[in-house]
């Protein structure tokens, strides 16, 4: 019996030391002020100096990369290595709280590259990349997976990316010299030039708590496998708790998903830079099915042409855009979209799009021409573009105040065409107060056009039916059903939002009458 327990003793031990040794990991700590390369770089005593020489090591699972808070780095991080489950690969910092700052210059495409690695954390980085000059396709950062196969796991929390200086210009049919937006944080996982021989996706990609200040042209953008014929999206995908501040182009992007959730983001302070050729948005998924949009607010939208808050893009399906908040944008609040005349094996156009439980508060406000359109000042707050099919308009508010000009655009809803026009769109149970007369619903030659419901305090213009007019005070008396969820769980969204209206920040329940 004796022998039997000191074997079984010797076997727990043997065991318990295996499992310590294979969970030993290692952190390496970088100073580009005070390290030398000469160093072990193991001890935060004994930093190495130069990212470059991350090349040299052999980073393992739960293995750390860690930057000496508040100094400047002004070499790129790149990187490229497979943590484990339960045993990811970090990259942050030490020593303090301040972020250590990655400061580019302008003269690398990126100043941090995650290339090829899965089951990976970058977090507590500021990042830069600015030069005297605009370049085209400059980022801050640059995540990317190329003849790769599936990426697992991949969290970029609390970074601060700003004043990357790229290009306004958008490179899809351009020929500019400067051809080629810039954005604050490209995730890549497909190239344009066609020579991925292993089809890659990202499958548990996390972009959270990240500020995103001073930008150009973009803000957190995705780029897949976007075609039908090579269709293999990206899957988990969370994009959630940003706040992009001084972005002038496309906010977010998911590109290639399937089921991608975007929730509690903040775009504001866009500046009016983009030359007219740009049209942009907020927060849009192109390509992408079952895409969640939740949560988010976008204000002071003011691209040239577009500049909506939220839009369902073409070749997507069953995008949900639910309880978001949209103000003082030139565009407006939502575009549908769906470019005409493409084959199925490339894009299966853009079907089954609801949006509901929305706020829209002074959007359409664009004074300026918008080049190519039939009237000057384009900016109707839902524009539906092309064929379309199946999209639902539902239980939204729209707040609609007196337009600065008699000439700027006043229509709630216009359907046109982009290579065909909308088939079975549902305008039903929506709310909205105008202060001066506005259409409606401006039809054109879109089809099956089911309009009901919809009740308005106001001069609202309309033909037909589907719209009825409230005599009372636009209140919660009108919209509010306390019965519904799904009200007061918008209700709960709004109770700490304000929206400048006439330079006084107002708060939202107070605009909508719901704390009369």
């Amino acid at each position: 019996m004796k022998t039997l327990l000191r074997t079984l003793i010797s076997a727990s031990i043997i065991l318990l030391t295996a499992c310590s040794q294979s969970v030993k990991t290692t952190n390496y700590y970088f100073d580009a002020v005070n390290g030398d390369d000469s160093n072990s770089g193991t001890k935060p005593g004994e930093p190495l100096k130069s990212l470059s020489k991350l090349m040299d090591l052999e980073i393992k699972p739960g293995d750390s990369i860690l930057l000496k808070s508040g100094v400047v780095f002004t070499e790129k991080l790149f990187f490229s290595g497979k943590g484990k489950k339960n045993r990811p690969i970090t990259i942050g910092k030490y020593g303090g709280e301040a972020m250590p700052h990655i400061k580019g210059d302008a003269s690398l495409l990126e100043m941090v590259h995650i290339f090829n690695s899965e089951h990976i954390i970058l977090r507590d980085l500021e990042i830069s990349n600015k030069g005297e000059k605009i370049r085209p396709y400059l980022n801050g950062l640059l995540v990317e997976v190329y003849n790769y196969g599936k990426a697992e796991d991949i969290t970029i929390d609390n970074l601060f990316i700003h004043d990357v200086y790229g290009s306004l210009i958008k490179g899809e049919g351009h020929e500019h010299e400067d051809a080629g937006g810039g954005q604050a944080m490209m995730l890549r996982n497909y190239r344009d030039d066609k020579t991925d021989s292993i089809p890659s996706y990202f499958d548990g990609l996390l972009v959270q708590k990240c500020l995103i200040k001073d930008c150009q042209r973009n803000g957190i953008i995705m780029w897949g496998n976007w075609a039908r014929n090579i269709w293999l999206p990206n899957l988990n995908v969370v994009i959630r708790n940003n706040v992009l501040d001084g972005v002038p182009g496309d906010g977010i992007v998911p590109t290639a998903c399937d089921g991608a959730i975007i929730e509690y983001n903040v775009m504001k302070n866009c500046p009016p830079i983009l030359p007219v050729t740009e049209a942009c948005d907020g927060i849009w998924p192109f390509s992408s099915d079952n895409t969640i949009i939740q949560f988010n607010v976008v204000d002071g939208h003011k691209s040239q042409t577009d500049g909506y808050s939220y839009d369902s893009d073409y070749n997507c399906t069953n995008t949900q855009i639910r309880y978001n908040l949209s103000s003082n944008n030139d565009g407006g609040f939502l575009l549908l979209c769906n470019s005409g005349g493409w084959p199925l094996d490339w894009s299966v156009g853009n079907v089954g799009t609801v949006a509901e439980y929305n706020v829209s508060i002074n959007d359409g406000i664009r004074k300026h021409i918008v080049t190519g359109k039939k009237t000057e000042h384009y900016s109707p707050i839902i524009h539906i573009t092309g064929p379309t099919k199946n999209s639902k308009i539902e239980k939204n508010i729209f707040y609609v105040l007196r337009k600065e000009l008699p000439q700027m655009d006043k229509r709630i809803v216009r359907s046109d065409d982009w290579h065909g026009y909308a088939d079975s769109t549902f305008f039903r149970r929506n709310y909205i107060f105008v202060e001066e007369p506005n259409l409606a619903f401006d039809a054109t030659a879109s089809t099956n056009n089911f309009i009901e419901n919809n009740y308005y305090v106001g001069p609202l213009k309309y033909s037909g039916d589907g719209f009825t007019k409230h005599e009372g005070a636009f209140d919660k008396n009108l919209w509010y059903d306390k019965k519904d969820k799904r009200w007061n769980i918008l209700v709960e969204f709004l109770k700490d939002k304000t929206v400048s209206i006439n330079d006084k920040n107002l708060r939202v329940l107070d605009i909508l009458g719901y704390n009369y």
